[in-house]
């Protein structure tokens, strides 16, 4: 099998901290070694449990500064930034009402069932409920919209209307603080395994692998494969969006689709040895870093979106 045994001492790393941060406790997340030459970055010690943290926070800090009209912010997320998002708005660095759009579909997934759960959280289905919705006080209100709809059209949608109403967008999808958030990413890698060759991830929106390709050296390869919609979650093909991520950059990007039944064999394998816990998407990750594995001098980092030591 894949993994030879479980290093639990975590690489000593040097602080990285070039960007300027709301909360202090993003990033510098720990990287363990899995066999002789795999490790795995993982991402779930963030604040929100996942990778999104970075991106969410820079985001809104860059809104901040920018000092923009105080009108409600949306984000159109099929998981896992929309508990990012949440996070920030209950630390109150959200300084106005926060809506967070998904088809309605996506309710029964893991982080938008999760995030519903939360407290205080006011769930809607249409845009004009939330316009028609009253602030019982002053404190920014957290909102929920799920909609009939597929991702693509939901996201064109949530656009027209922010543009029709002058609300603000936190566009993960094209907005180029999400790759920038990931200058950190790099430099962690780099004090946490100055030798390393190769980095595998994941293409949701395609920040992370966009932002590890323009601030990682030119030597190290970042390895990633598409995926049909829907069948792991966050995951599919980033060139529908045509954006910040050009997939002729990733590494042999359109090879092969990931599977699920080797997203679930690999992340099974990780969790039932009880020491971590990682989801699907970090299964494929390591599917592939298995089969890219062909070179003793190769040092492999899995960037786990979501894992965590338990």
């Amino acid at each position: 099998m894949f993994l030879l045994y479980f290093n639990l001492k975590l690489n000593k790393m040097n602080k990285c901290s070039s960007l300027k941060r709301s909360f202090t406790t993003i990033g510098n997340t720990p990287m363990v070694r899995l066999n002789d030459n795999t490790y795995m970055k993982l991402e779930g010690h963030n604040p929100s449990g996942s990778i999104k943290d970075r991106s969410i926070n820079n985001m809104i800090s860059n809104m901040n500064r920018k000092q923009l009209e105080i009108t409600p912010t949306f984000l159109v997320t099929s998981g896992s930034a929309g508990l990012a998002l949440h996070h920030t708005h209950h630390k109150r660095i959200v300084k106005q009402d926060t809506v967070v759009v998904m088809p309605s579909n996506y309710s029964t997934k893991k982080s938008p069932s999760i995030l519903l759960k939360k407290k205080n959280v006011k769930i809607h289905n249409s845009f004009k409920s939330i316009q028609s919705s009253q602030i019982i006080d002053s404190l920014p209100q957290f909102r929920v919209l799920l909609l009939d709809d597929n991702f693509v059209d939901v996201m064109k949608t949530t656009k027209e209307f922010v543009n029709k109403t002058k609300c603000n967008l936190l566009d993960q999808h094209h907005n180029m603080d999400c790759v920038d958030s990931h200058l950190d990413t790099a430099c962690e890698i780099m004090n946490q395994l100055p030798d390393v060759t190769d980095v595998v991830c994941t293409t949701g929106t395609g920040g992370t692998a966009a932002g590890l390709i323009k601030y990682l050296p030119e030597s190290v390869k970042v390895h990633a494969r598409t995926s049909i919609s829907g069948e792991i979650d966050g995951l599919g093909d980033v060139g529908r969006y045509d954006n910040f991520c050009d997939p002729e950059m990733i590494e042999d990007y359109y090879k092969c689709k990931y599977k699920h039944t080797d997203a679930v064999l690999f992340q099974n394998e990780i969790n039932d040895k009880k020491k971590f816990h990682i989801g699907e998407s970090t299964g494929v990750s390591l599917w592939l870093a298995n089969e890219i594995n062909t070179d003793k001098d190769k040092k492999i980092v899995v960037i786990s979106a979501d894992g965590r030591i338990i």
